[in-house]
């Protein structure tokens, strides 16, 4: 796939280049950002079979790498958790 800027490097996970479903890479663009990871989405959204891809810039690699390696290992649990609303603490003013 084309690179829209030179200082972007495609992400890639133990050596290889992630390439992702719609909904995959929406979600770790979500996370990346979050992680205050600059993030660019590439692909065919008119032909969804076609892998996407993200970009991110070469400084930020390492770091966006690091943010999804620990994403996986808390698993699915700790991205439910972190969904969730804050429980309300209930006040009773009796």
């Amino acid at each position: 796939m084309t690179q829209p800027d030179s200082g972007l490097v495609p992400l890639t996970q133990d050596g290889l280049e992630l390439e992702l479903d719609e909904l995959e890479s929406l979600n770790l663009k979500t996370l990346l950002e979050a992680s205050g990871i600059p993030v660019v989405l590439s692909g065919a959204s008119q032909m969804p079979n076609l892998p996407y891809e993200l970009l991110v810039p070469a400084e930020y690699l390492e770091q966006a790498q690091s943010v999804i390696r620990e994403a996986m290992a808390a698993g699915p649990a700790a991205a439910d958790e972190a969904a969730s609303p804050p429980a309300e603490s209930s006040s009773t003013g009796d």
